[in-house]
């Protein structure tokens, strides 16, 4: 009897697999409502004792919930999807993870349709004060679903450059762009696609900006709400390769580049991207990211718990000397800390 109970304790093991499904030194809460309930029968055979198992579906057995104590490695799964700059996180938006750079996560599959609008404080070339009407600048986005599974997405861009009618006419500025993005695996995702591909008129100053991108995340605790470290790394082209991050490679991109030289001027350049965020948690974000014009460093936050909007602000060119091309194109010596800032929503 006793070899019986040994011979069954250790099917009933390898069964459930429980080495492999748990942690060690981890309590895992099992709904037993999953379980399925097993019936055996002894014979014997040969002289040889068997246990017979046969499967028996079951719509419960026990009404409470048990805790099982094991002893392998913890294993924890995250799904990561995008919400445009910003991710959800096993389902739960989190703020943003960068904001010129692009992420190569699949769109969620909740997510039709996004809504952003950037604005930055003063453009570099600009001969004017921080936040003056002539110096100002915004733009607006709309991405929407075109294809969207558990691990591919394809989602359109429109672009609205001017917002304002400062140079042109509120409205102008029109473009259309597209991220096509894969999960390569749990920890992988790879994207590409491009910023303000197509131009429809001449008025749009943004350039042709393609990228291939490759995001991962590194998960520093094991909470409902864990903060995370995510990065995503690429190359760009044109605004994201320009002036001196643009050593890598040229390619045509089309007409009215903003990399584009006096024998190629429908050329564009091309450079390393990349971003680095720390979520604290579903609701703080601090950024780091280079996005080949410049580099910016700021936070994210998200105000409403259930709510996909997030708020964004950042400054760049606030590190005199980097981008060393930048006091180049300062006028009357105004080289100071810009700002820029971003609020999104998904629908």
């Amino acid at each position: 009897m006793l070899k019986t109970y040994i011979l069954l304790l250790f099917s009933l093991l390898i069964n459930l697999n429980i080495p492999n499904l748990f942690a060690e030194n981890d309590e895992v809460k099992i709904n037993s409502n999953s379980i399925k309930k097993l019936d055996w029968e002894y014979s014997d055979l040969n002289s040889e004792e068997e246990l017979n198992w046969n499967e028996v579906d079951t719509e419960e057995i026990y009404k409470n919930k048990i805790i099982i104590k094991n002893i392998g490695k913890k294993i924890n799964i995250f799904s990561i999807r995008s919400t445009g700059k910003g991710v959800t996180v096993n389902g739960s938006y989190y703020p943003d993870i960068s904001n010129y750079v692009p992420n190569a996560y699949v769109e969620d599959t909740n997510k039709f349709l996004g809504l952003s609008a950037r604005g930055i404080s003063k453009t570099r070339f600009c001969n004017g004060n921080n936040f003056s009407t002539r110096c100002m600048d915004g733009i607006l986005d709309l991405d929407f679903k075109l294809f969207n599974n558990n691990n591919f997405s394809i989602y359109p861009k429109i672009n609205i450059q001017s917002l304002t009618n400062r140079g042109t006419n509120f409205g102008e500025g029109v473009s259309l762009g597209v991220k096509v993005a894969k999960e390569l695996s749990s920890n992988w995702s790879l994207a590409f696609g491009g910023e303000n591909i197509f131009h429809f008129d001449d008025t749009i100053d943004l350039g042709h900006n393609f990228y291939v991108i490759a995001s991962t995340y590194i998960p520093l605790n094991n909470t409902e709400k864990s903060n995370i470290l995510f990065l995503n790394a690429g190359i760009g082209s044109d605004f994201y390769g320009y002036k001196g991050n643009g050593f890598l490679f040229r390619t045509p991109c089309g007409n009215n580049t903003i990399t584009g030289t006096s024998n190629k001027p429908n050329s564009c350049s091309w450079g390393p991207i990349g971003s680095v965020a720390y979520s604290l948690n579903d609701r703080f974000s601090i950024i780091s990211e280079w996005f080949g014009y410049s580099y910016g460093a700021g936070f994210s936050i998200r105000p409403y718990k259930e709510n996909s909007l997030s708020i964004s602000l950042f400054a760049t060119d606030f590190i005199k000397g980097f981008p060393k091309y930048a006091d180049d194109y300062c006028t009357d010596e105004l080289c100071e800390t810009r700002f820029y800032g971003n609020i999104s929503v998904n629908f």
